[in-house]
């Protein structure tokens, strides 16, 4: 097993940033959809910290993904590829990595505007650098949302594009992400 990405494949490390922050974003996704609609209480609170915990994850993943990419670039996309492919793949993944630090932050603001603070598995608490804000609470909680449906709309389009690759095209796109 190895660590670097290679030429025809993408490495272990890699493979366990995306693959984590897969499991996290569906995960985060699902969580939303349960914690909207409970009612103020213990459990509410409690569900919107776990909530918050994850996406705080999902963001220092982020950021170690980006320096792995860095460090180690992903290896280049198979050569038969038509050129609107190339660009709607890189096009993706910028969008998806600007929606992966967009989200998070979006949602540690909101908190922080709505003077709800960001502790993380109930031991560290980021501090507060907005304070209360109705105005901008009002903004990012829409913002949050908006982004939410729209990485869940582009998660779709990732995932149907690299199993279009493996079934239809039958090329080794999906394959070098696979452990």
């Amino acid at each position: 097993m190895r660590l670097r990405n290679g030429e025809g494949r993408y490495g272990a490390l890699a493979q366990l940033f995306h693959w984590s922050t897969v499991a996290l974003v569906i995960a985060l996704l699902a969580i939303a959809a349960y914690m909207t609609d409970l009612p103020l209480g213990p459990e509410k609170i409690q569900i919107y910290n776990l909530h918050k915990s994850l996406g705080v994850i999902v963001l220092a993943l982020t950021l170690l993904r980006l320096v792995w990419r860095w460090i180690s670039p992903p290896p280049p996309l198979p050569a038969g590829m038509a050129d609107w492919e190339h660009r709607a793949a890189q096009a993706s993944h910028l969008l998806l990595y600007l929606l992966l630090f967009a989200q998070p932050l979006t949602g540690i603001v909101h908190s922080w505007s709505a003077n709800f603070p960001v502790v993380i598995f109930g031991t560290l608490t980021l501090p507060n650098l907005t304070g209360p804000n109705p105005g901008l609470k009002e903004i990012l909680e829409e913002t949050h949302h908006l982004m939410g449906w729209a990485l869940c709309g582009l998660f779709l389009i990732h995932a149907g594009a690299a199993l279009r690759h493996h079934f239809q095209l039958k090329d080794d796109v999906l394959r070098r992400m696979l452990p």
